[in-house]
Formats: C-alpha cells, sequence, structure tokens
C-alpha cells in the first residue's frame, strides 16, 4: 500500500483546476487540458509555505517566481498566482 502524502492532498485541494504529481522534493501543477506543467511547488521546510517556480524558456529550467528572489507564500497566496498571472500561461518547451 502506497504511503499518503499530505502536502499532496494539500496542494491538490487547493488547485482543483490542475493535475498535481510529486517531482524531486516539489509538485508540479499540471495543466488538465494540455497535460503540461505548468508551475512547481517546493515546500520550504519546517513551515506552512512554498517556493513557487515557472518554466523559463531562455533558462531551459525551472525558476523561482518574484522579482525580489526567493518568496515564502502560503498556498492559498501561490494559488491565486497560478490561476492570474499570464507567464503560467506561456507553453514549456523541450
Amino acid at each position: 500500500m502506497a504511503k499518503s502524502d499530505p502536502t499532496l492532498a494539500q496542494i491538490a485541494a487547493q488547485f482543483t483546476h490542475h493535475d498535481i504529481e510529486k517531482s524531486s522534493g516539489g509538485y508540479l501543477i499540471i495543466n488538465r487540458r494540455t497535460s503540461n506543467p505548468v508551475a512547481r511547488l517546493r515546500p520550504i521546510p519546517d513551515t506552512d509555505r512554498f517556493e513557487l517556480f515557472y518554466w523559463s524558456n531562455v533558462k531551459g529550467r525551472w525558476t523561482t517566481f518574484g522579482n525580489m528572489g526567493r518568496m515564502k507564500l502560503m498556498l492559498t497566496s501561490a494559488h491565486e498566482i497560478v490561476e492570474n498571472d499570464p507567464m503560467f500561461r506561456v507553453p514549456r518547451t523541450r
């Protein structure tokens, strides 16, 4: 029997219009229509906060969201940003 992941369940409960997948110490937020990852969340240890990443086609990797470096976001804030910021609708190129 697979061990339950409370963080995955918490993220899935917030991002109801997306699929969530565990990935290398973080979680991918996946567009259900296209099956493309649109964002990545990494839990910040010993807090209820997350670091939000977007895919940078320029850098070819996930990059921290925000002008001031690492942001410690509540899950509701991360959800609001992913839903409303056009940056998270840019298709990822491989």
